[in-house]
């Protein structure tokens, strides 16, 4: 299974070892170490004096020949380490010279949040929400130590958020006034069998806690209870506003059998759904599709009937309850720990499966990806381009032009990161290498795009016995902003509404507008970000002029970003719009 207070053994741990202190060589004799000398009395007889011998010629080439030996003796004692240290400092000469930034981006470690983040979700101010709570650590949960940071990726600060329950493991989701709604928790940590007084194993349970977060007074607000306690569980958004909530351990610990339930604001309580009745995996990934149907794509992470009927992709129908498999899964049992995102634009409706593993903490990893077109009426998989590596937990980004970063990740359960990254493109079905990022990143990482057009990356819980995680926040800055000047938007409408012309300015000429959706990122899912298309339909004298979608379902109410870029793909800062419900 996915979390482990006490993890098995046999994952080691993923990170680079420390490598080993080169043992100093043993200093040769000088005038200030060797052992003092009293200078010969002088005499006067030269018969008495001292006699000092000189090597022969064959003798000192025998020294010579020893001295060698030894420095190379030494020297070769240390080539891996002389290797890898030459190699460190090409790669990071190498990653910051302009031509490579242009073609492959860059990486950079910009701060350590001292935070165990398990959650992450960009907020409307720009400022990201990083949540841990317990942080996977039984001593903080058992000392009711919850965490909550909030970074400013401008200043590059970070501040502490009170936090109120073990948030660790909950899920979330925007509403359309751009709170974030966190629903679930923790309410007791797993204890193994080993451990267990009865000798069974106990899973983690969950809680029927339910919080909003208010980016503008940047603190938690209490709502109604959910009707089911939930660790693990999925919160979508639909297109009226409501937020479905699915899947999760209960406060025994067992799979949740399938109870539906929806948040809705204006009582600020859970409505069950009790026709409304769906089996799934924990930390299903569902997407809401342009004909309001939640797509789960098969990707989840951990906890669930292990079969393959029970973790089937389909289109689920929530005024019927009616599912609709979408066949053609190329691997359907390494789906766990897959990503999963819609590609841009989501006017297409293409979604991509990323890579994936075996059920719980088997070692298994793919290198697949697959891609479906829900616009068909009978929808199915169809094989895409290969990885360059097999992964488990793969961050997955919409960027501004379109494209798809696909980072991180592990080529066993919590293990082997494999320190890469690439970039897909919709246009071309292929992946690219681009730079690689300097920290691996697999168990509890996540991944969001800044409104500056860059992506920040966070967290990492690697299979160790002290059960170690990564605190580090590393920025991948994408090749286009190396290619050019950016444009400049201004004059963009703070509100917009479906079915309506905006107008703004722009300093360049504009080749494409998006508005997209910030990111809620956890356990390699994220059911908000999404894409939008605005189509040019006028463009002059540095006024742009775009039509915005009508259908609710492609376009659902929240704050977006609103990236407008140029004719050499590269982004403007975005600006933040609403649009209303």
């Amino acid at each position: 299974m996915a979390d482990r207070s006490h993890p098995p053994r046999g994952g080691g741990d993923p990170r680079p070892g420390g490598r080993p202190t080169p043992r100093p060589d043993l200093d040769a004799p000088t005038v200030s170490n060797l052992p003092a000398v009293d200078a010969p009395e002088p005499v006067d007889d030269p018969r008495m004096a001292p006699v000092v011998a000189t090597p022969s010629k064959s003798r000192r080439r025998r020294r010579i020949l020893q001295a060698a030996v030894i420095v190379l003796v030494v020297l070769g004692g240390n080539i891996p380490y002389m290797n890898s240290w030459a190699s460190d400092r090409y790669n990071e000469w190498r990653s910051h010279q302009p031509d490579y930034m242009r073609a492959n981006g860059r990486w950079d470690i910009v701060a350590d949040s001292g935070s165990r983040s398990i959650h992450a979700a960009l907020l409307r101010t720009g400022k990201v929400l990083l949540m841990a709570g317990s942080g996977n650590d039984k001593k903080s949960f058992d000392a009711k130590r919850f965490e909550t940071i909030l970074w400013d990726p401008v200043a590059n600060t970070f501040q502490k958020v009170y936090t109120p329950w073990d948030v660790f493991c909950a899920g979330h989701a925007f509403l359309p006034n751009g709170d974030l709604l966190i629903a679930g928790g923790t309410k007791a940590y797993e204890v193994l069998a080993q451990d267990s007084p009865d000798g069974k194993k106990k899973e983690y349970r969950g809680l029927k806690d339910s919080y909003l977060f208010d980016p503008i007074a940047e603190r938690y607000v209490k709502t109604g209870f959910l009707a089911h306690a939930r660790w693990y569980p999925t919160l979508v958004t639909l297109a009226n506003g409501a937020v479905v909530a699915v899947s999760g351990l209960n406060e025994k610990g067992d799979i949740d059998p399938g109870n539906t339930e929806s948040y809705d604001s204006q009582s600020a309580s859970w409505i069950q759904h009790p026709d409304l009745r769906k089996e799934f995996p924990t930390y299903p990934s569902l997407l809401l599709a342009a004909d309001g149907r939640l797509f789960f794509s098969g990707a989840n992470a951990g906890y669930g009937p292990a079969s393959l009927a029970a973790r089937q992709s389909g289109l689920w129908n929530l005024t019927n309850n009616a599912f609709q498999a979408v066949p053609g899964l190329p691997l359907p049992e390494v789906n766990e720990t897959a990503g999963t995102v819609m590609l841009a634009p989501a006017q297409e409706q293409k979604v991509m499966f990323i890579g994936g593993g075996g059920v719980g903490d088997t070692q298994v990893a793919t290198d697949r990806t697959a891609i479906v077109d829900l616009t068909q009426p009978q929808p199915a998989w169809e094989r895409g381009p290969d990885l360059s590596s097999p992964k488990r937990y793969p961050g997955a980004v919409v960027l501004p032009d379109d494209t798809v970063l696909v980072a991180g990740g592990s080529r066993r359960y919590r293990a082997k990161d494999t320190l890469s990254a690439e970039i897909y493109d919709p246009a071309t079905n292929r992946f690219r290498r681009v730079a690689d990022p300097h920290v691996g990143r697999d168990y509890h990482s996540e991944y969001l795009l800044l409104p500056d057009g860059r992506v920040a990356v966070f967290g990492s819980n690697p299979l160790t016995d002290d059960n170690i995680f990564e605190t580090r926040v590393e920025i991948y800055s994408p090749a286009y902003l190396y290619a050019g000047p950016r444009p400049v938007v201004s004059g963009a409408p703070t509100t917009i509404g479906r079915a309506t012309s905006v107008s703004f300015k722009a300093s360049q000429k504009i080749d494409k507008v998006r508005l997209i959706r910030p990111g809620a990122y956890t356990h390699v899912t994220d059911t908000e970000q999404r894409s939008v298309a605005l189509p040019i339909t006028a463009q002059a004298d540095g006024t742009v002029t775009v039509n915005v979608p009508d259908n609710p379902n492609v376009l659902p109410g929240d704050w977006y970003m609103l990236f407008a870029d140029n004719e050499a793909g590269v982004p403007s800062v975005a600006t933040w719009v609403h649009v209303t419900p």
